[in-house]
């Protein structure tokens, strides 16, 4: 898998040139993984951001005073998670818990802030798109609050 190739297509890293991506390729590590298999559990430390290259992965909150989870979002092919790393440093908001066989590039989240530090123009850009995807996100999550409230 050509890493830098996976990096042009995920939305928080547009706008980069070849030079910027391979600096992130550089930082980037593959990982894989087996069917509901656990990436990361809610409220647990967390520093790595994550790219999922084959497979699929559920985002899951758990619901208090009940034993089982909510799947929130399912992160496909060339989709990022676990991004909130990169703007609010310490726990996991929500599980990453793998459907199929799965295979990641992972990016330390603390090596990429150092090489935002380093190069400016790299940070900037990214923590544009990554406000851009956050909103999106956002926006989207309020329509399904608001399609919830309807039903009640």
């Amino acid at each position: 898998m050509d890493t830098i190739q996976v990096l042009k297509q995920v939305s928080v890293f547009d706008g980069l040139s070849a030079e910027e991506l391979n600096s992130i390729a550089n930082i980037c590590e593959n990982r894989s993984y087996k069917a509901n298999e656990l990436i990361f559990a809610e409220k647990s430390e967390g520093k790595e951001i994550y790219i999922v290259t084959k497979g699929q992965v559920r985002i899951e909150l758990s619901i208090q005073g009940k034993s089982d989870h909510a799947t929130i979002h399912r992160v496909g092919k060339g989709e990022l998670f676990g991004e909130l790393v990169l703007v609010n440093q310490g726990t996991r908001s929500g599980t990453a818990r793998t459907e199929t066989d799965c295979e990641t590039i992972t990016i330390d989240g603390n090596a990429l802030l150092a090489l935002f530090e380093k190069n400016e123009r790299i940070g900037y850009v990214v923590a544009m798109n990554l406000a851009s995807l956050l909103a999106t996100r956002l926006r989207k999550t309020n329509l399904q609050l608001i399609a919830c409230l309807l039903w009640e």
